[in-house]
């Protein structure tokens, strides 16, 4: 039996301004991996991957 994947909800949009990049399920950021670079790690919020369950 194969291990189960943790997903986040789908749909989601990155939360850099302006940008509209729909977030992989499986990218538990809140940015897309473009503006993930451009936020300090200490403000990175991170979303539940269970936010679906």
């Amino acid at each position: 039996m194969g291990k189960i994947l943790k997903t986040s909800a789908e749909g989601r949009k990155c939360m850099f301004p302006h940008c509209t990049h729909i977030l992989s399920i499986y990218n538990h950021e809140a940015y897309c991996h473009i503006h993930r670079a451009h936020i300090p790690q200490e403000q990175k919020p991170k979303i539940s991957p269970h936010a679906n369950a």
